[in-house]
């Protein structure tokens, strides 16, 4: 079961939907923009301290890398995804690293929304081994993220391994709900879920969150509420996963239980974001610090270039700071990198509060290319179609 652990690590690694952590990379090495949870003599730490007094030991390193993502991805840190390339240091450039290096390389890559780079390297690997699951799982869902889940699919349709029956079908489900198949997508997800009653917890978690976020597209908010909450309650839900339910209770108008299900969930912006818009809606006197937090470390993401926070930093414009036309011309630049279904939404409601139909087009013209269907978008497009129908 080795291949399968493998698998598991990098799909939850990857994981999906609107709330996937964003790394930020401060110039300033004097800023404090949140504080690291401490690692104490954690295997993590033995595994760094090791690590160092043989920098160049390839076990070692990898250990590291992926402990230091599935850190990341818990707590949507983005600082560990740092300590992770660090590892692979040695590595990181060569374009003939080994296998199981240019695999972790292009994990942090995608974290950092490097996805050009994350391509090539999951090419290279799949052009040497055309049957390794773990590239063709990792390439599928960074195609679905940059917009193409068609092409996505013919990676999901080659994990034919037996063990692998809860994985393809997450992989094929995320892939057919983002090309206009969402009812029969959840249908068939569900039927291996129910199948598959021995498969490790962790995935089945994973499964029940793109069945939350299925559900979501086609407006089913009561089983997008049951599947989010099942997650929560098995325990150890990933930050990703809470702000994404966080979401969903803003969406329908519940802030105070936002609130409630954020509180003691870190500092990540993910978290601070969602707090700092339930708060506004609740005259809540805590939106003055937040809104100041999230202002500095969008300041320093602009000092230092990275773009990687663009979505965040785009609704924080637009649903804090009520500055849609500061919001726009970002949303419209993360929708060129990012093509997820909160990322049109994203777009589609800044151009209307800007009244700027034509800076929806991308969406549209994305729309019609795969067939998307998300209920999300459909009451924004009409609103659209009616704004054009007025000038």
């Amino acid at each position: 079961m080795k291949i399968l652990s493998r698998i598991l690590a990098v799909v939850i690694a990857i994981g999906c939907g609107a709330a996937s952590a964003e790394p930020t990379r401060p110039t300033d090495p004097g800023l404090v923009l949140a504080k690291v949870p401490a690692t104490g003599d954690s295997p993590f730490k033995t595994l760094q301290t090791e690590l160092d007094r043989d920098p160049n030991n390839l076990q070692l390193a990898t250990a590291l890398a992926r402990a230091a993502i599935e850190l990341g991805r818990n707590t949507a840190d983005p600082r560990y995804y740092g300590q992770a390339e660090a590892a692979l240091a040695p590595w990181w450039n060569d374009s003939d690293a080994p296998t199981e290096a240019k695999l972790l390389r292009a994990t942090i890559r995608q974290a950092f929304h490097q996805f050009d780079p994350a391509l090539a390297d999951l090419d290279a690997v799949i052009a040497s081994e055309p049957g390794n699951a773990q590239a063709r799982l990792s390439r599928a869902f960074i195609r679905m993220t940059r917009g193409t889940p068609g092409t996505a699919a013919a990676d999901c349709a080659t994990l034919d391994d037996p063990r692998l029956k809860l994985v393809a079908a997450i992989c094929q489900a995320r892939a057919d709900a983002l090309t206009g198949k969402g009812e029969e997508a959840a249908k068939a997800l569900i039927l291996v879920l129910t199948e598959e009653r021995r498969a490790n917890v962790a995935m089945k978690k994973f499964a029940l969150t793109v069945l939350a976020d299925i559900k979501t597209g086609l407006g089913d908010w009561a089983a997008t509420t049951r599947y989010y909450q099942q997650v929560i309650a098995a325990g150890n839900a990933d930050v990703a996963t809470v702000a994404a339910y966080a979401d969903i209770l803003l969406a329908l108008n519940k802030p105070k239980d936002a609130l409630e299900l954020l509180d003691g969930q870190g500092s990540a912006d993910i978290v601070i974001l969602r707090q700092a818009i339930a708060a506004k809606r609740m005259g809540d006197p805590r939106l003055a610090q937040w809104q100041a937090i999230l202002a500095d470390r969008f300041a320093a993401n602009q000092s230092s270039g990275s773009r990687v926070h663009m979505r965040e930093e785009a609704r924080y414009l637009l649903d804090v700071k009520d500055d849609a036309a500061s919001a726009l011309p970002l949303a419209g630049e993360n929708f060129t990198v990012q093509k997820e279904p909160a990322d049109a939404e994203l777009l589609l409601r800044a151009a209307i509060a800007m009244k700027d139909a034509k800076a929806a087009q991308p969406v549209l013209d994305h729309i019609a290319s795969t067939g998307l269907k998300d209920q999300r978008l459909e009451p924004l497009i009409a609103k659209l179609s009616v704004m054009e129908s007025a000038t």
